[in-house]
């Protein structure tokens, strides 16, 4: 049988040159995108479920001529040369390092195999919108079901960018026991003749229609292949680096789930990455960002300590419905974790994480989607390189897919904080009051002394005009020990006033925060800051923003004083989207920014972003509703403390 390198001609059609889309979108990263390209594909056509599909990487170095049509192919690119010299220089510099590589005595290929998949059915009669036409011969195009990973027919791409002739060899045993193989040169337009010019993709074929030759094409010695699958050559296969180490990390962050679960076996020459070791390479990891997420990622999913929440049931317009579990969300809470949902669908691979969940609440989760209904819609919001969702390419209705995903947001969000935020109580334990207040069992303790007392002496105790409360008042006024008696206790017992709209006790003066003064008129003892502590509490306080603060009322009570623990309850007079409070400590002579170790909010609604130093910037901030702000600082004494809101 006669074989050649068939390039179509176009008459008045569009001409290519080297680049086009479905290479672009894979740049930057060829291996990575071949990797998990490669591996989804093998996924998508299993024959047997219940094992893994295995994948092959294997390079291997032959001589140049064992490459079939090869001296064709230097005819091709000197054509091509001709056509686009001095009008494009992205041709000139590939044809120029192309015609290099065909000239060598051998040159390297990477053979990617799988196994336990169906092969490229469709190859013996070419027929459209078969798994071999759509591969080979179709742009755009795929013909993956609803559950598959892949859609737009784009990843076949990526393997030609780890090609330095943008050419590969495809051979294939399917489920039917049909052998083939056909090369695929992915280059430009050439002038065939002074009347012809190519469409820019060739064929290594034996008739004029590029079919399939009937039978393998085995170039790795001592490679035959006798189970169902498909065998990808990449030609002059000369990656910069450590290409095995970037394939195995990519594995490792791409597919740990479907290898976790038994579902792939990943084998890069001589070394072989599957459920029994996966957990051992994953923790001998260097120590990088990038690392403890995957490590935090792979823990949630093997811990018995795991929290499962199915995703309910659904129904929207147009007949589109969710049974309860389609999706499933791993959560797990703990210290220095990432705050993100790790995303996935049907196949495990990862896709992207989604972020601005909680900005308080440390925690790390995996959203599975294995249902068939829901795996469709999202499928279809996924972009080509699969790395985000976005309601706008889900063609039929992109509203309703943009309120889909934002039912999905909702429930990750609503799931993190019911088993994750502390619950907020109709009554406020004050733990720590009993420090501000007197110990009876001394006091009647005759002729022992009594060590229990504040080193600053009491020059005064003031009386604390009631007035009638407002309905306001009233109505958000806590059932229990309200923040009112708190208040009333500390002022009659030691004249300590929370700083905040009433006021304070004496003369002292701040800025911000109250309306008629704060602090305390005799400052000393433990209520006065101590400057020779080590720590961040020596620095001056830092120049605040430059716009002014939005009006607030604020009270706090300090709820552990060892662990110098404080709980604030503001009502801001407007309502901010983004905002930053901004908290400092009132010394006897100067002001001093407050060292904020954690912050976190009983609000269901408002969201902590980040806190360092003394500021902590805050979400959805409602208007004339107070909300509470638990703030832990690095001083083991009491403070007097005011704090001042500004939006961002």
């Amino acid at each position: 049988m006669d074989t050649f390198w068939h390039f179509p001609a176009t008459t008045g059609g569009l001409i290519h040159s080297i680049n086009h889309a479905g290479l672009e979108t894979f740049r930057g990263n060829s291996l990575e995108s071949l990797t998990r390209e490669i591996c989804q594909n093998s996924l998508d056509a299993v024959k047997n479920e219940t094992k893994p599909v295995i994948v092959e990487f294997s390079s291997f170095i032959i001589d140049t001529n064992k490459v079939p049509g090869i001296d064709e192919l230097k005819d091709v690119f000197l054509k091509c040369q001709q056509t686009w010299k001095g009008k494009n220089q992205q041709c000139e510099y590939f044809l120029e390092n192309a015609l290099q590589i065909v000239q060598r005595p051998t040159i390297q290929i990477l053979r990617i195999s799988d196994f336990n998949t169906k092969g490229l059915e469709g190859a013996k009669e070419g027929e459209l919108g078969s798994p071999w036409s759509s591969l080979v011969k179709e742009a755009g195009s795929s013909n993956k079901d609803e559950s598959s990973g892949g859609s737009f027919g784009i990843g076949k791409s990526a393997p030609f960018l780890n090609s330095k002739l943008r050419t590969l060899f495809y051979s294939s045993l399917d489920i039917t026991g049909y052998e083939s193989f056909v090369g695929v040169a992915n280059i430009m337009s050439f002038k065939k003749n002074l009347n012809e010019i190519t469409l820019g993709n060739g064929y290594y074929t034996y008739n004029e229609n590029s079919n399939a030759i009937p039978q393998q094409l085995f170039l790795e010695p001592g490679f035959i292949r006798k189970d169902t699958g498909t065998d990808i050559y990449v030609t002059a296969f000369e990656p910069n680096g450590d290409w095995e180490q970037e394939i195995i990390k990519s594995v490792l962050h791409n597919f740990f789930i479907t290898i976790y679960k038994k579902k792939l076996v990943v084998r890069i020459n001589d070394f072989e990455i599957s459920d029994k070791n996966i957990a051992q390479l994953i923790g001998d990891l260097e120590d990088t960002e990038e690392n403890r997420h995957l490590k935090h990622y792979f823990h949630l999913l093997t811990s018995d300590q795991t929290i499962k929440v199915a995703y309910p049931a659904q129904k929207y317009k147009q007949g589109i419905s969710f049974a309860e579990g389609e999706a499933t969300l791993y959560l797990m809470n703990g210290e220095d974790l990432n705050r993100r949902v790790l995303m996935t669908r049907t196949t495990g691979m990862r896709l992207f994480e989604q972020k601005n969940i909680s900005g308080s609440i440390s925690f790390t989760g995996i959203l599975m989607i294995t249902g068939k209904n829901m795996n469709a819609i999202f499928k279809q919001m996924e972009n080509p390189a699969h790395n985000e969702w976005s309601p706008e390419r889900y063609e039929k209705d992109p509203k309703l897919a943009k309120k889909v995903y934002g039912d999905l947001k909702s429930f990750i969000r609503s799931a993190v904080k019911e088993y994750f935020q502390e619950k907020i109580t109709d009554s406020m334990d004050a733990i720590g009051l009993s420090d501000f207040l007197p110990n009876k069992k001394l006091v009647n303790m005759r002729g022992v002394n009594k060590t229990e007392s504040l080193h600053s002496s009491i020059k005064q105790i003031l009386k604390k005009e009631i007035k009638e409360e407002s309905a306001n008042k009233k109505a958000t006024r806590q059932k229990g020990i309200s923040i009112e008696d708190i208040e009333a206790q500390l002022a009659g017992e030691y004249g300590i006033t929370p700083t905040g709209n009433e006021g304070g006790n004496g003369s002292g003066k701040h800025s911000g925060g109250g309306s008629n003064g704060g602090g305390i008129q005799h400052f000393g003892g433990q209520n006065q800051l101590d400057k020779g502590m080590t720590g961040n509490l020596d620095r001056q306080r830092k120049q605040k923003p430059n716009s002014k603060p939005v009006q607030i009322t604020q009270k706090y009570v300090c709820i552990d004083k060892e662990g110098g623990k404080y709980r604030f309850i503001i009502t801001a007079k407007k309502a901010v989207e983004k905002g930053r409070l901004i908290f400092k400590v009132i010394g006897e002579q100067n002001d001093f920014d407050l060292p904020i170790q954690n912050a976190t909010t009983d609000d269901p609604n408002v969201t902590v972003e980040k806190y360092d130093d003394n500021k902590i910037d805050l979400h959805s901030i409602p208007a004339k509703k107070p909300f509470i702000i638990n703030v832990e600082i690095e001083y083991p004494n009491y403070c007097v403390m005011e704090v001042e809101l500004y939006e961002n």
